[in-house]
């Protein structure tokens, strides 16, 4: 029942984020580039331009609103494509690369790594810990993951 509750939050919060317009950047400072980095179990999802890398086992979601997107998947996992532009990989366990203009990436399961450079707005919900940080290599932001789905706005 736990594993269903999980996946139905995480098809609610991968919808909000599709739906929701461009946000916040991953690191917005100035012009709004930076690399988030993040290992956790739980949620972990990301909308905006720019290149994200993420490895882990659950069930993986992906949605190229622009169109232009380059999406490489590597690993097990069944692919379903659906209604609105989205591909789902049931039983994910391997590591997707996504580039694209406008993309929105999830996964909800565990082991999750991730390395996301470029702007948008993520949210990752469970335990785990992540960093962001600017087009220098500084340090900008650092936290550990929630309970509750809330979008990070980072400064």
């Amino acid at each position: 029942m736990r594993k269903k509750a999980w996946l139905i939050a995480a098809i609610i919060l991968v919808v909000g984020m599709a739906l929701a317009g461009p946000q916040a950047a991953l690191a917005r400072q100035g012009g709004g580039t930076g690399t988030l980095t993040a290992s956790g179990d739980g949620l972990a999802g990301l909308r905006g331009d720019g290149t994200i890398v993420i490895s882990g086992a659950g069930v993986l979601w992906i949605r190229d609103h622009a169109g232009d997107a380059s999406i490489e998947v590597s690993g097990q996992g069944v692919r379903r494509e659906s209604p609105g532009g989205w591909i789902r990989y049931i039983g994910f366990d391997g590591e997707a690369t996504v580039s694209g203009s406008a993309v929105t990436v999830a996964l909800s399961g565990v082991n999750i790594d991730l390395e996301a450079t470029g702007t948008g707005h993520f949210v990752l919900r469970g335990q785990g810990e992540y960093s962001v940080s600017g087009p220098d290599g500084t340090v900008l932001l650092e936290g550990t993951w929630t309970e509750e789905a809330r979008v990070i706005e980072l400064p």
